[in-house]
């Protein structure tokens, strides 16, 4: 079982080592050390990256994983022998980031215990978002709480320690925020005056390291609540991205960045008012359509058209009111193929239902449609008028 250095030094970036087995792993080949600073992928948090260097190469880390005996096992694109003197390398802008998300994680968990008795059931630490799974629903504001209460954390800029026990004493240990399911020697983070956790994961020195924790959402999940969050460069990445789509925003609509939910409040309605005239124009227009179209109307009740400027919306108004002013049965499609198409029928023509017809149609000439017994569309339909007009008359 390799020795894991990270475990006393989470800052350790480069180590010596010794490779004690090489194994084919799937395309590739899987190397244990007799000591490593590489963190392998467990407790929620993703592995470290980096290379080995030997005498006469250097190989990347692609995976790092570790097997139910605990060993550590490095996964390498070549070979290299069982004796083999190697030089490790962490990537530090990744170990770093890990280490403020996860050290972030502790510190906002214990705030929702602290601040709202919110218990974390779960944590996932990813390479863009981090989560925690509570048990219990939270609101807005007691995120913007326990958001307050960790950074308040942060800014005290407390200490950060680890330190060992055995499992047995733990169970009497009244700071600990999760019993641990570990026998025999467990890792404790204690960050001070604040959280006390079992955890073997890398984490800062001091809390000040983690810079920022920010809140993104929250979504229900199994009951409870899943808050997504980030911490540190990540928290500064975020702030700026929003800050950019923010500044983007109130150029495009010529106003400061505070005035921008106003404006685009403005904008809707002031959208909605010109879709309502759009409709009133439609109706219009539709109104004097069904004039010259009610010759069309055969003694059946049937009318087929073709409504060369129309779009979906238009097609479903004019049918509608064809159907009041013209005819029982009313069919309309777009103008170039594929067509939009429009079935619409008259309460008193039960016997006909325009959802199966547009159903039957798509299937005959493509598209995708359905919609009530009285009224039914589809969009992308190659059909002529005289086809169509063939499948009503059945």
């Amino acid at each position: 079982m390799s020795n894991r250095l990270y475990y006393d030094d989470p800052a350790l970036l480069a180590f010596d080592a010794t490779v004690r087995a090489c194994e084919p792993a799937a395309d590739r080949y899987r190397l244990a050390l007799d000591r490593t600073a590489f963190y392998p992928t467990s407790g929620g948090q993703p592995h470290d990256l980096g290379h080995l260097q030997a005498a006469d190469r250097v190989v990347s880390i692609s995976n790092v994983t570790s097997d139910d005996e605990e060993e550590v096992w490095h996964h390498v694109s070549e070979a290299i022998a069982p004796g083999t003197h190697v030089s490790g390398t962490i990537d530090r802008v990744r170990r770093q980031d890990f280490r403020q998300q996860h050290s972030g994680q502790h510190i906002l968990s214990a705030a929702f215990d602290h601040v709202l008795s919110a218990r974390t059931e779960s944590v996932h630490l990813g390479v863009e978002d981090c989560t925690l799974d509570l048990h219990r629903e939270v609101t807005a504001d007691e995120c913007r709480r326990a958001e307050d209460a960790a950074n308040g954390v942060v800014w005290d800029n407390r200490p950060v320690s680890i330190r060992y026990a055995d499992a047995s004493d733990l169970a009497h240990e009244p700071r600990l925020r999760k019993i641990t399911a570990r026998e025999g020697r467990v890792r404790l983070i204690d960050i001070a005056g604040h959280d006390l956790s079992a955890c073997g994961g890398t984490h800062v020195s001091t809390t000040g390291e983690v810079g920022l924790i920010a809140i993104r959402g929250t979504e229900r999940f199994r009951g409870g609540t899943r808050v997504t969050f980030l911490a540190g460069r990540r928290a500064l990445e975020s702030y700026r991205a929003l800050r950019d789509t923010a500044d983007a925003a109130a150029r495009t609509l010529s106003v400061a960045a505070a005035d921008v939910p106003d404006a685009l409040m403005r904008l809707r309605e002031d959208l909605k008012q010109e879709q309502r005239r759009a409709m009133e124009a439609i109706e219009r227009v539709t109104v004097l359509q069904a004039e010259s179209l009610a010759s069309g109307v055969d003694a059946s009740g049937l009318l087929v058209a073709e409504l060369p400027a129309a779009d979906a919306l238009a097609l479903r108004v004019s049918a509608s009111q064809l159907v009041a002013v013209a005819g029982r049965v009313v069919a309309l499609i777009s103008g170039s193929s594929p067509h939009a198409l429009v079935i619409a029928r008259s309460a008193d023509r039960a016997d006909v239902d325009a959802g199966a017809l547009v159903r039957q149609i798509c299937a005959a000439h493509g598209g995708k449609g359905g919609g009530r017994p009285d009224l039914a569309q589809a969009g992308g339909v190659d059909v002529t008028v005289e086809a169509l007009r063939a499948v009503l008359k059945t």
